[in-house]
């Protein structure tokens, strides 16, 4: 039996560019990239403000998510990789309040040394089921 399967560019010309997609749903499972706090050029937005950092990640997130009609409420995983876990845990609630009256994902959180764009401090991907 053949798996629905769709590509998502929220930001095609700067995706294609680097040489990947936004999102891709393989059957009833939509994986979501890594986003983050990028405009459509993908510069950077919110240097050195990591809750305005988590706030724009998960705008993109959700904006992703609505493209296969579904929202925070589908999200089953998250991986989160942050450059300053301490700015990060303050930011949390951010985080947690998009969550608030939905499942809460399974989520790994990961302190790396940077991320693509140097003003980034959060990445986040995640697993959503459709």
């Amino acid at each position: 039996m053949a798996t629905a399967e769709r590509i998502f560019h929220l930001r095609p010309e700067a995706e294609r560019a680097f040489g990947f997609a936004q999102a891709r749903r393989s059957g009833n499972t939509l994986y979501v990239s890594g986003v983050l706090s990028v405009n459509d050029r993908f510069e950077p937005q919110g240097a050195g403000d990591m809750k305005a950092q988590v706030s724009n990640v998960y705008d993109a997130i959700e904006t992703t998510l609505r493209a296969f009609g579904v929202g925070l409420a589908n999200v089953i995983r998250e991986s989160i990789f942050v450059t300053d876990m301490a700015g990060f845990l303050e930011a949390n609630a951010v985080r947690v309040q998009r969550y608030h009256g939905h499942p809460l994902p399974t989520a790994t959180a990961v302190e790396v040394r940077r991320l693509a764009f140097e003003p980034c401090m959060v990445e986040i991907e995640v697993v959503a089921e459709l």
